[in-house]
């Protein structure tokens, strides 16, 4: 048994089946982060009433591109003209999304602004420039900051900031179809319509690719995913980390489920084995040169 991790906890989703699992949790997450897919067609009906006592930001996608038959910062619009009533605000993957929230040239947008990890805060000039000069409410730390680089960040910049702890990370994203570049495009360009495949590496991994033909962009997944479930206690000791964060992309279901359960857990201070076998910890450790 460990100590009980006093921080709030953040979960993205990027389905329907991963949102009832994350409603039927016993703890409640302070916040959801539901993939724009979601807000495109069918709106799920229970968005509004999780929205009574957690909050509901939009996640955008890692690409937006304002071409022809794709919508670009359209959809952005259209996602808060429809549902500005319970969304608190949006979290943004790009500068071109930053930006267009952050001049908000047509006076619509009031809602809040949350930088993923890959608007790289890397160092305190970095998050002093996204959260005094761009717009942003919130960061979320990079992927690529060890343990010494996030202690560092954080003692010298002042903002909140949350810490992602599981999830699949994106390896590559790519303009660069795989199935176009195999003659095998699915005609659904600018379309609401998203699929998986599978590719392996050199090294015999298979990598979950998430063909996205609203945007006409590729995701490639890494073949295991974060977890430091061996290292939150560590960080929960970082006071300007308000929370942290549950990634669910390529999961199912019953394994979200699991995948929640288990991080319930952890933040509640228990010792249980993980429901993966293999992880990684990314650069927690090593960091990058």
């Amino acid at each position: 048994m460990t100590n009980k991790i006093n921080k709030q906890l953040h979960i993205l989703v990027s389905t329907h089946e991963q949102l009832e699992a994350v409603a039927s949790m016993s703890r409640r997450p302070s916040r959801i982060y539901v993939d724009y897919h979601m807000f495109l067609d069918d709106i799920p009906g229970s968005l509004q009433d999780l929205s009574t006592d957690i909050e509901i930001y939009a996640a955008l996608p890692f690409m937006m591109r304002s071409e022809k038959n794709l919508q670009g910062t359209a959809d952005i619009k259209r996602i808060w003209d429809t549902c500005s009533s319970f969304l608190k605000g949006f979290l943004v993957r790009n500068m071109e999304e930053l930006s267009y929230l952050s001049l908000n040239e047509d006076g619509s947008f009031d809602g809040k602004i949350v930088c993923d990890y890959g608007l790289y805060m890397w160092n305190h000039g970095a998050a002093d420039m996204f959260f005094s000069e761009a717009g942003a409410d919130e960061g979320c730390i990079p992927y690529e900051l060890n343990r010494h680089e996030i202690g560092e960040l954080l003692a010298n910049t002042d903002g909140i900031f949350s810490a992602c702890l599981y999830g699949y990370i994106p390896m590559m994203v790519s303009a660069g179809c795989v199935k176009k570049t195999t003659n095998n495009c699915s005609g659904k360009l600018g379309t609401n319509f998203t699929a998986y495949e599978v590719i392996t590496d050199r090294k015999n991994n298979s990598m979950k690719v998430l063909t996205d033909c609203r945007q006409c962009l590729n995701i490639i997944y890494n073949s295991v995913p974060l977890s430091l479930h061996k290292q939150a206690e560590s960080l929960s000791r970082e006071k300007k980390i308000a929370a942290f964060r549950v990634d669910l992309t390529i999961e199912k279901g019953q394994d979200a489920k699991r995948i929640l359960g288990f991080w319930e857990d952890v933040l509640g201070g228990k010792n249980e084995a993980a429901p993966y076998k293999d992880y990684t910890t990314g650069h927690y450790k090593r960091g990058t040169e």
